[in-house]
């Protein structure tokens, strides 16, 4: 008994079995109007439906040949085992029925099939699968990616290629500081940086103020509303200003952008 393997549904299959005289074992005719039906798992239901028999097929006498039509139109289902059955035929004048001539499934073996039949999964000569990011499950779940580096061309900033000229114009005039209290304390929304001198009143009005150590690294501190050098040190005002209402200590690196 031969198992052709694991279809999905709605697939088409073809099944070989042959025939022979009990008395000589030479290929013999399958005769008495023969009939195949499938048997669904332990289930006495007959499905008869979608199933073609060619007897003596090719003109090849006692070579057989099975078709069937997996469908649901046609009584077949998913996570099915099914055995073909001669449940009509005789062999050299004596009855075939109940000989199993062949067995398949339907989405019954395979743990990983593709959403469209026949796709296949890429994988490199190393092993590795390749990722559609356009079709990767929980797309907005946080993952933690430390130690992964991401090399990436950039084409649009928010959807907006005119945007992206933006950012980039605005990183090459990005500006870095250290925080300073030497001359007078900020609170949180005015600091100083002891290393920018630019002299030209709001230079740095509209430009967006990052924090890159201290308790509030990584944290967006505002927009610069006002500018001026002071005492030889840049004196910044923000809004909104520190999420916390902290003072940034003397020694924070902050970017300007």
């Amino acid at each position: 008994m031969t198992y052709l393997g694991d279809f999905r549904l709605g697939d088409t299959l073809d099944l070989k079995f042959t025939t022979a005289a009990a008395a000589t074992g030479a290929p013999t005719t399958l005769a008495g109007t023969p009939v195949i039906s499938a048997y669904p798992g332990n289930s006495t239901t007959q499905i008869t439906a979608g199933i073609t028999l060619t007897v003596d097929f090719d003109s090849v006498t006692g070579l057989h040949n099975v078709r069937v039509v997996a469908s649901s139109g046609n009584g077949y289902a998913t996570a099915t085992n099914y055995q073909l059955v001669i449940t009509t035929g005789t062999v050299g004048g004596t009855s075939a029925v109940g000989y199993v001539v062949g067995q398949f499934s339907i989405e019954n073996r395979s743990a990983v099939m593709p959403t469209t039949a026949a796709r296949t999964l890429d994988v490199s000569a190393t092993g590795e699968a390749g990722v559609d990011w356009a079709n990767v499950g929980s797309p907005t779940t946080t993952v933690n990616m430390t130690g992964t580096k991401v090399t990436a061309n950039l084409i649009e900033v928010g959807g907006s290629t005119s945007d992206l000229a933006k950012f980039v114009s605005s990183l090459a005039t990005a500006v870095r500081g250290t925080v300073s209290t030497a001359v007078a304390a900020g609170d949180s929304t005015h600091f100083r940086l002891s290393d920018y001198t630019e002299a030209t009143a709001s230079h740095m009005v509209g430009k967006q103020v990052w924090v890159t150590t201290g308790t509030l690294a990584g944290q967006w501190l505002g927009t610069v509303t006002a500018y001026a050098l002071t005492s030889a040190e840049g004196a910044f005002t923000v809004s909104p200003g520190s999420p916390t209402a902290e003072t940034l200590a003397t020694g924070v690196i902050v970017y300007i952008v």
